[in-house]
């Protein structure tokens, strides 16, 4: 019975992954945090530590299977790649430490707010007024380090943030989207490994875990995104650039409304 829920997970995320390099994380993490509850997988305080560090983790295989796909087409601009991984990293490490301190109900409500915002932007069409160059590096770094720490925060791979701000400078959308894939891999590789340092320090005797990463719950995510993030790159390249954007916008709502239900039946 759980390894369906992580398999149906992971084929989601890995739809999304491919669809718009966001590596899954705003599915993920609310669906493993609802799945770790209804299992009783972890206690309650630890639920979204748990999620996150499982989502972490995941968005590594995810994004490695959809970046083939980029790499193929040709849509990753490495260049950005090398500008924006300073500031992401630095950033990652920060939102690990962060989050750990997080109560599990601070971290709905902060997750929910964020995606709320992102996607009455994206509605309203653009972001922000297109500049036509990125801004100096210490800028640059200082950008990319809020992107990272958000990431870490909130256990995503950072192209929920890292795909509109590179739109805002006039960067192809599925340039900014293949590109959002491959600095995910490297963003999940040591976010993960922080997840996993922390969450032994917690003291959290659940079988098959390392610190905040549950391993049967990675194995069922990462499995089923591995075939399904290739679809969803495939469907990125025959849909319309304002269509990708109006789907990442739903999609983002949706996850919103979700988080929050648990909040204010607390409150009811």
């Amino acid at each position: 019975m759980s390894i369906g829920i992580y398999l149906l997970i992971g084929a989601f995320s890995g739809m999304l992954a491919g669809l718009l390099g966001l590596g899954g994380g705003i599915i993920v993490v609310p669906a493993l945090a609802a799945a770790f509850v209804h299992l009783h997988v972890v206690a309650d305080n630890h639920v979204m530590q748990m999620a996150i560090g499982t989502s972490l983790t995941t968005i590594v295989i995810t994004f490695l299977s959809s970046l083939r796909a980029h790499l193929k087409r040709q849509s990753v601009r490495w260049d950005l790649v090398k500008r924006f991984l300073p500031g992401l990293l630095s950033g990652v490490v920060c939102g690990a430490l962060l989050a750990q301190y997080l109560p599990s109900t601070g971290l709905r409500i902060f997750f929910s707010g964020f995606l709320i915002f992102i996607a009455v932007r994206l509605f309203q069409g653009q972001l922000a007024e297109a500049k036509p160059d990125f801004p100096t590096p210490a800028l640059t770094f200082a950008m990319t380090g809020l992107i990272g720490t958000l990431a870490g925060i909130l256990g995503m791979g950072g192209g929920v943030l890292l795909i509109p701000f590179m739109i805002r400078f006039q960067i192809n959308m599925r340039q900014a989207t293949g590109t959002s894939v491959a600095c995910g891999v490297f963003m999940g590789l040591l976010a993960s490994s922080c997840f996993m340092w922390l969450g032994r320090s917690a003291m959290l005797n659940v079988p098959w875990s390392t610190g905040f990463v549950y391993w049967p719950a990675f194995l069922g995510v990462a499995l089923s995104s591995i075939l399904f993030a290739p679809l969803g790159t495939a469907l990125a390249y025959r849909l319309p650039i304002p269509v990708l954007k109006r789907i990442l916008a739903v999609f983002l709502l949706l996850v919103a409304a979700n988080m929050l239900t648990p909040v204010i039946k607390g409150f009811l």
